[in-house]
């Protein structure tokens, strides 16, 4: 009996994501499941070939999909692509990965698919065909925009990092550092807050304990270092406090302890002020392991925590690990949402 159904973006087809899509759909212990690649059909084909892999897929079109009915528990939604060469990204490899993460959305926000999960894009190439978003998360709040045909309400959303033992949810996402400063208010933290604090319930995780952290060094040690903490990030979570009594909320806490602190298991969640600050301690302990997922969506989506590594395209050798995460922590995910729904959340 399939347990759940998961739709993978195969990524920028020049590189390494169609190979750790199919490796990982290999893999045993997903057996239960039903997993279905986005992307071109013929280019799945050639590079499961070309790494003597078994090449056990079904083509389906989407209104297979969504049918309904049952499907092989290892499928193909073919997108087709242009002319792509293995480690060249493009403009037809942009494309590409639009157009697999464009029909993998639109079918679970039709209620085909339980979750996504996605292999990387590359934002350079994904701009030069057209799609001017930072990266995937922005993307998909605009494609959940779009098919909700609500084109006066974006939705708010928050980047997360998830490990076993460290969980970070990121103030601002792609903002230069020269922008992180004037992005920063108290009304941006409590929005970052109040979707921790909604979203990770609904989710089956815990975060009764999160912690802030500051922007400055010691936090601005009370203003000597910096006012920012007393201006713009206090004040936000002082709101949040009042709106979620029940969450015992700190901050904003110096970024040098605060993370090792969280692993320690002293808190339940982190967020973070900016990219780099949050994603160094996530991936120092957790590289490989930790998933990419988007809180504050109507559809659970993960992703591996790598880019498109063009250097190992088509040489067999591009590892698989962080996407065999990226696809148990959906199940995870999957499975959390399941009994959050049961007990009326």
């Amino acid at each position: 009996m399939i347990i759940s159904r998961l739709g993978v973006t195969t990524g920028d087809p020049a590189g390494i994501g169609p190979e750790i899509s199919l490796l990982s759909a290999a893999e045993a212990e997903f057996s239960e499941n039903c997993l279905i690649l986005f992307g071109s059909y013929n280019l799945l084909r050639d590079r499961a070939a070309a790494m003597k892999l078994p090449f056990r897929f079904e083509r389906v079109t989407f209104d297979e999909l969504l049918s309904g009915r049952p499907l092989p528990e290892r499928s193909i939604l073919d997108v087709p692509a242009g002319e792509i060469a293995a480690g060249t990204g493009s403009k037809a490899s942009g494309e590409a990965a639009a157009q697999n993460i464009l029909k993998c959305v639109e079918a679970c926000l039709r209620g085909a698919l339980d979750a996504v999960v996605t292999a990387p894009i590359n934002k350079k190439y994904f701009q030069a065909a057209g799609y001017h978003f930072p990266g995937h998360t922005e993307f998909l709040a605009h494609l959940v925009q779009t098919f909700s045909r609500t084109p006066d309400k974006t939705p708010e959303i928050a980047m997360a990092f998830l490990a076993d033992r460290l969980k970070v949810v990121l103030a601002t996402i792609h903002d230069s550092m020269r922008t992180v400063v004037d992005a920063i208010s108290p009304e941006l933290i409590f929005r970052k807050l109040s979707i921790i604090l909604t979203e990770f319930p609904k989710l089956g995780l815990p975060c009764g304990r999160v912690a802030v952290a500051g922007l400055n060094p010691h936090a601005g040690e009370d203003g000597l270092m910096g006012y920012e903490e007393l201006t713009n990030i206090l004040p936000g979570i002082i709101e949040a406090r009042r709106n979620f009594p029940k969450s015992v909320i700190e901050g904003p806490l110096p970024g040098d302890t605060l993370f090792y602190r969280a692993y320690r298991g002293e808190f339940d969640v982190v967020l973070a002020m900016y990219h780099d600050q949050g994603l160094a301690p996530v991936k120092l302990i957790g590289f490989g392991e930790s998933v990419n997922v988007t809180l504050g969506l109507p559809v659970i989506r993960t992703s591996v925590d790598h880019g498109t590594a063009y250097e190992l395209a088509g040489k067999g050798t591009a590892r698989h690990e962080s996407m065999n995460s990226a696809i148990r922590w959906a199940l995870r995910l999957i499975e959390g949402r399941r009994a959050a729904a049961s007990t009326g959340f």
